[in-house]
């Protein structure tokens, strides 16, 4: 996208006439965008319109249309995510509290995320306040191991 923006300004297109069909095949409204690339929905009209656009808004527009590569969230507590190592397409958000957490799902949505994937605790919450798949850990392994040590403990 951003590449056939660049090609538009140097073939001395018109540059909002170029905008508005890379809006159109994202499928982003005019306002949406605006806001997406925080400029007025005025501007960005008159820049659709044949208004030639600063440079500090060009910048805006492009980073708006940057796309960053598509990612997982896993929110969790620090202490279970500590010695875990993923690829690029999981980004981890640490969760001490439930506030943490929905604190995290929210902002996991807007930074991007593809999916969520949280404790059975907060994912009922998370599918009611987020537009993206969440996927509920099961913890089977060691919610066995926790209860088996806790019998040990009494035990004695």
């Amino acid at each position: 996208m951003i590449s056939r923006l660049a090609e538009c300004i140097a073939r001395g297109e018109d540059f909002g006439r170029c905008l508005e069909r890379v809006l159109v095949e994202k499928g982003l409204k005019p306002a949406e965008f605006a806001r997406k690339a925080n400029i007025p929905q005025s501007t960005l009209y008159k820049i659709l319109r044949g208004y030639k656009p600063r440079y500090d808004t060009l910048a805006k527009i492009f980073s708006a249309l940057h796309e960053e590569k598509e990612f997982a969230a896993l929110i969790a507590a620090r202490y279970v995510l500590e010695d875990k190592r993923f690829d690029e397409r999981v980004r981890v958000y640490p969760a001490t509290t439930l506030e943490d957490a929905i604190v995290a799902v929210v902002r996991a949505e807007k930074d991007g995320a593809r999916a969520i994937i949280c404790a059975p605790v907060i994912s009922s919450l998370a599918e009611k306040i987020v537009d993206v798949p969440v996927i509920t850990i099961k913890p089977e392994k060691s919610v066995e191991r926790a209860v088996k040590t806790a019998i040990e403990k009494f035990n004695l």
